[in-house]
């Protein structure tokens, strides 16, 4: 993977300042939202590699924006990323990661630089599911061949088939 686009949705300013600051740093090209609406039309138009989301936000909340995300067939493979200071209960936290089907929780204002080391797996855990996509469209293009290859054969063996039967005839 080259550069790695993060999708950072939060209807804070600060906060989308803070983060995107410290993965600036880190070489990450940033792309901002500031609702949960806007978060999901740009994690469609831009494909990012990676969404950081709020929970508690207007229009549409983290929850409903990532349960829309995980829908749609290219959002599956977006490892997602909640924060939230509001939200610090278990079921919370279970909702996102369960229910709406986020890879990670950060709560809001632990040690910020344990949210760059939850991207950086997150960076990990994309990669993998890029190879895996790649590997399966290899396997798929790989058992269409063979398929095809199978097919030819049964066709080639009722031609054989009928060409024995043909000879049979002919000598009679």
């Amino acid at each position: 993977m080259s550069e790695i686009k993060i999708l950072i949705v939060d209807d804070s300013a600060t906060k989308r300042a803070l983060y995107n600051g410290m993965l600036e740093r880190e070489g990450y090209k940033i792309i901002e939202a500031h609702d949960g609406e806007e978060g999901l039309n740009k994690s469609r138009t831009e494909s990012p590699d990676i969404i950081i989301a709020d929970l508690a936000m207007p229009k549409m909340d983290g929850f409903q924006m990532i349960t829309a995300i995980k829908k749609d067939e290219k959002g599956k493979m977006i490892p997602i990323i909640c924060v939230s200071a509001t939200y610090k209960d278990i079921e919370s936290k279970m909702k996102a990661l369960i229910e709406a089907g986020a890879e990670e929780f950060f709560y809001m204002p632990e040690n910020i630089s344990e949210l760059l080391v939850k991207v950086q797996v997150m960076v990990r855990i994309r990669k993998i599911y890029m190879e895996l996509m790649e590997k399966n469209k290899q396997l798929q293009i790989f058992n269409k061949s063979a398929v095809d290859r199978e097919l030819k054969m049964v066709e080639l063996k009722e031609k054989v088939r009928s060409l024995e039967e043909e000879i049979k005839r002919y000598k009679r």
